[in-house]
């Protein structure tokens, strides 16, 4: 049956059922359901094996089962079953167990490290040849909940584990001698508690199915995300969560053939699978893929048909961003499947199909989960030859490149560097040391501090889809961001060297285990004072660690040269804009205690710490200049609750918190007028909730008592860090200080300028999608001199930006900390009329109102946690906000 056909073949099914609904009828309708009404008839199912009641103390679908008892119950399961082993994989932020239960037959459990060794095989071009993928066993891994309020996914785990575990039908068995599955039953485990405890607390006797109910109604931030309230489907890539690198360590210890992962969509939605909308398949996806997809497809609709389940596919969803759990196992020659179901959002719902029941909603999920193994089972072979097939043309292609190898590095911040390193470790990327010195794209890399990654791997279209920057697109829509190119995002410097040119030979020995630079401290008796710049990563946490232990800090506004203590007749060494400087006396812990602590910080956090002689320096000012200015230790809110992102204001949290160590408040946005805000040296509001890249309409900003409290703080001397959809109310709130009495005029959106002459009603999303931003990268000339850009040792800097939204240019002329350049794209999709927009318009902006600073940023600083290049203006925000001096625009001489 063609799959265009799909949706059409299901819905006539519907119509000769005569009374079948697409929700199930009878108690399943009202949230209670029997086991025999999730499984397939003629499952012979052992007795011995404990059904998920026996643990649980009720039937699967009558309550929203915990985290814990969805542990428990797998733990049951591999006690119980030789089939099943259960292996813990890591834990969440949270400290809950992530779990990978290995579910095979007993004579594959008796062997299974010599199969997983011959399937690695597969993607070793080396040693495939050898292989035999007709006796081989295929490998499917079955991923479940990775969005914590998408509940029918890891509910139907339950069901599908015990199928699996204690079915003793012939196709049962035969397909457990043929497949190793994989199943991990909650990808989300902090999301997934958050949602069950919400559904289950404000579950009644009587199921209510009025989408207005508290139970359909989750508060903010709701289920969906983890602890930081990060969205994990994007983190495949990025990886930059416990949850994520677990999940990566077993895909790469595995490398599934097929690789499943179950959502939910909107209440009135049927059932969605892939393959996605055709024109939005990555380009370095291969065509094999699809046609294998297709092929699986058929499979699911034949198990939806079979039970009158309504579905879809080639539609809404596509393949373009490999961070998703559908699409990362494309880009390393496994078939990754979506599934989309309408979600009750609680134990009963009414849609436009009917009454949707949780057991309907987890029925169809288990149905596709078995679908999708007997689609392995019947294509193992196929499946098998395809991976082995990708890698081979992959490493293939890489020899064939014009380019050799990508090299990259910053001597001036090693552990950024380090990052980037392991993080391509982590995705299994073949990474070398630099063998000599490279000139490319205006930099010099030089061995030591730089690296080399060959375009000849198995992993080469991986590499490409990392490294490459993206201008030509097939399609101007995307689900997801459409460019994510590593170097930019870490900000640093690349460049790809051609092969056969005269600069080749880069690649030093291999890196398999990558080690996080440490920094260096030398005490020195009788040293003045000691300094460290501001260009290492993690130098606002060594700043912040000093200032919590009472240390008293200063930061030099302006460079100089200093002489380094025991150095003895050596040069000067001169000392960068943003150099932090630590008194020797008057200090509350003596100088041994200090240096202690310094030694320790410098190994911590990877920076260089040096004894300077004496206060008086042969170069710039001197060490007790006006030019040093006392810091304060930030004690920093962030604006929280409805109204706000949720993804931007986790990515700050996470930021703070989990990565720099600061004491951070989460301060819900409804206590503004309640609280004293003079307790908070900086308020940080990221985008408002419903901005970014669809044009969604937007939450107001602050009322109107709530403005004026945070303008009199500000003028008390608070920092106000806005960005994107809340800078854009921080430029009235300026306005509204400096300029003329009345309402400022609206700033422009992401959707201004659709045409307003009459147009074909099916030409709106294209019209819609010109005007927006795919998640693109940006270019913006830094102004290094500013406090805000201290530590940046380039004007260059890569951002990240998914909407059009614009700063108002500034009467200031001093105030533009960064401005997007005249020729602003530098990888992504984002309209010509977009780009002249951006163009040359202020990117970052820094205004003193009263004693305080209202900071503004028409980007996201802290995208996904992996966007490492800008991170560091967040914290300079944070450190040296109220070292910004007040400017103005200068009078004309007379």
């Amino acid at each position: 049956m063609p799959l265009t056909r799909f949706a059409l073949a299901a819905a006539l099914a519907l119509v000769a059922s005569l009374g079948t609904s697409a929700h199930p009828a009878g108690a399943a309708q009202l949230g209670e359901a029997s086991l025999d009404y999730y499984l397939p008839a003629g499952g012979d199912y052992d007795p011995e094996i404990p059904t998920p009641a026996s643990v649980l103390g009720y039937e699967v679908g009558t309550w929203h089962v915990r985290h814990d008892q969805l542990v428990r119950y797998m733990e049951t399961l591999a006690e119980s079953s030789d089939r099943v082993s259960l292996e813990v994989t890591g834990h969440t932020h949270e400290q809950r167990p992530l779990l990978v239960l290995t579910i095979t037959s007993e004579e594959n459990h008796s062997r299974l490290e010599d199969l997983r060794q011959r399937h690695l095989q597969l993607s070793d071009p080396g040693s495939s040849e050898s292989l035999d993928p007709g006796s081989m066993p295929v490998v499917a891994y079955m991923g479940y909940g990775v969005h914590g309020n998408e509940p029918s996914g890891s509910n139907a785990s339950l069901v599908v584990a015990y199928h699996l575990a204690a079915a003793r039908n012939e196709a049962t068995r035969a397909l457990l001698d043929r497949t190793v599955i994989l199943l991990d039953p909650s990808l989300n485990p902090d999301g997934h508690a958050r949602f069950a405890h919400w559904a289950n607390t404000h579950r009644g006797k009587v199921p209510v199915a009025d989408p207005r109910s508290r139970e359909h109604r989750e508060p903010w931030p709701n289920g969906r995300t983890n602890h930081y309230w990060f969205d994990l489907n994007r983190d495949w890539l990025l990886a930059q969560h416990p949850e994520s690198q677990a999940r990566l360590e077993q895909f790469h210890s595995w490398r599934p053939n097929v690789h499943t992962d179950f959502h939910e969509m909107g209440t009135n939605s049927t059932y969605f699978f892939q393959p996605g909308v055709p024109s939005r398949k990555n380009p370095l996806t291969p065509d094999r893929n699809v046609e294998l997809t297709a092929a699986i497809a058929r499979y699911h609709a034949d198990a939806l048909d079979a039970i009158g389940s309504l579905y879809y596919s080639e539609e809404t969803f596509d393949d373009f961003y490999y961070g998703k759990g559908s699409t990362y196992p494309d880009v390393h020659g496994a078939v990754g499947i979506l599934f989309e179901q309408a979600s009750s959002r609680g134990h009963v719902q009414e849609s436009i199909h009917g009454t949707l029941g949780f057991p309907f909603t987890i029925r169809n999920q288990v149905r596709t989960s078995l679908s999708t193994l007997k689609a392995a089972f019947d294509l193992r072979v196929q499946l098998l030859e395809y991976q082995r097939d990708f890698h081979r043309r992959a490493l293939d292609e890489g020899r064939s490149s014009t380019v050799e190898a990508y090299v990259f590095g910053d001597a001036a911040d090693p552990r950024r560097t380090h990052h980037l390193v392991e993080l391509l470790r982590r995705h299994r990327v073949e990474v070398h040391a630099l063998a000599r010195a490279v000139d490319g794209d205006g930099h010099t890399f030089e061995p030591g501090s730089s690296f080399a990654v060959p375009l000849a791997q198995p992993r080469h279209r991986l590499v490409r889809t990392l490294f490459e920057r993206q201008l030509d697109f097939e399609d101007s829509t995307f689900y997801d961001v459409s460019t994510w190119t590593l170097p930019l995002a870490f900000g640093v410097p690349s460049t790809a060297v051609a092969r056969g040119g005269s600069r080749t030979g880069v690649l030093g020995d291999a890196v398999d285990n990558p080690q996080a630079p440490v920094g260096r401290f030398e005490a020195a008796e009788g040293a003045y004072a000691y300094a460290f710049e501001w260009f290492g990563h993690y130098a606002p946490r060594a700043l912040y660690r000093l200032q919590r232990s009472g240390v008293r800090t200063l930061v030099a506004k302006l460079p100089f040269e200093a002489d380094v203590a025991g150095a003895g007749k050596a040069s000067p060494r001169a000392f960068a804009r943003g150099t932090v400087v630590i008194p020797a006396t008057g200090q509350p812990l003596d100088r041994g205690d200090l240096e202690t602590r310094l030694n320790a910080i410098a190994a911590a956090d990877g920076v260089d710490i040096y004894p300077l002689e004496s206060g008086l320096t042969p170069g710039g000012v001197d060490l007790g200049s006006p030019s040093l200015r006392p810091l304060e230790t930030p004690r920093p809110a962030i604006v929280v609750g409805r109204g706000m992102s949720t993804y931007e204001t986790g990515q700050a949290w996470h930021l703070l918190d989990a990565r720099f160590g600061l004491e951070t408040t989460l301060l819900p946005r409804r206590d503004l007028t309640r609280v004293d805000l003079s307790r908070y040296s900086h308020l940080i509001f990221m985008d408002v909730a419903g901005g970014g890249r669809r044009g969604a309409a937007q939450e107001p900003g602050p009322g109107k008592a709530a403005r004026h409290a945070l303008s009199r703080w500000v003028r008390d001397g608070g920092v106000l860090l806005a960005v994107n959809g809340s800078a854009q109310w921080a430029t009235d709130l300026v306005k509204e200080w400096d300029g003329p009495e009345g309402a400022p005029e609206p700033m422009p959106t992401a959707i201004d300028g659709i045409p307003t002459d009459r147009r074909p009603y099916d030409s709106y999303e294209p019209d819609r999608a010109a005007r927006l931003v795919g998640g693109s990268i940006f270019s913006t000339d830094l102004d290094l001199t500013h406090p805000l850009a201290f530590g940046f040792p380039r004007r260059d800097l890569a951002v990240f930006k998914n909407d059009a939204d614009a700063l108002a240019p500034q009467d200031d002329p001093y105030s533009a900390v960064a401005v997007f350049s005249g020729d602003p794209v530098m990888s992504g999709y984002v309209s010509a009329e977009n780009a002249d927009r951006l163009a040359r318009t202020p990117a970052l902006v820094a205004d003193r109102m009263g004693d305080g600073l209202v900071v503004r940023m028409a980007f996201d600083p802290t995208f996904r946690a992996f966007w490492y290049g800008t991170e560091k203006l967040v914290l300079n925000a944070l450190f040296f906000g109220d070292t910004v001096n007040r400017t103005g625009a200068l009078e004309e001489p007379r």
